[in-house]
């Protein structure tokens, strides 16, 4: 019955902000309401994977309901997006015992994925399947120690 997520929300503080961080990033605005506060990306339109993603900017006082999203990258991408991010500003972030310096694996997809927050700390992640079998392992793998290579 579903095939995938059509729309995702994030909060934040400050609208315009947030709008400057997501095209930092390379989203292309689709529609915004200034009157509402909302701001809408909008991914692979007019196709079947169409996907959105819509900023809500909360009332002042009101607290962020900070959330998690992961993008879909290439494993190409994956392997240049710490700098990528760098260059815009963004810094990566440590997860699962691993510094942020490189990407991780989650070693159950495989998958390789490296962590940064946007400005109200909701958690974004670049996330890249890893040609292969899942494997056990006893902590989490860097992507350049996941097959030996040491130049990821």
């Amino acid at each position: 019955m579903i095939r995938g997520i059509y729309e995702t929300h994030l909060q934040v503080s400050q609208l315009e902000r947030s709008i400057q961080f997501y095209e930092s990033l390379g989203l292309v605005i689709d529609s915004i309401s200034h009157r509402r506060k909302i701001a809408f990306f909008v991914f692979n339109k007019h196709t079947e994977h169409e996907t959105m993603l819509g900023l809500w900017q909360v009332s002042v006082g009101e607290t962020v309901n900070k959330r998690h999203i992961a993008f879909n990258v290439s494993l190409d991408h994956i392997r240049a997006a710490k700098e990528w991010l760098a260059a815009r500003g963004i810094e990566t972030k440590s997860v699962f015992g691993k510094d942020g310096s490189k990407p991780i694996v989650h070693a159950n997809d495989p998958a390789a994925a490296i962590y940064f927050d946007d400005p109200d700390g909701n958690e974004l992640e670049f996330y890249a399947r890893i040609p292969g079998e899942p494997k056990v392992v006893d902590s989490t793998k860097f992507l350049s120690e996941w097959n030996g290579d040491q130049s990821s």
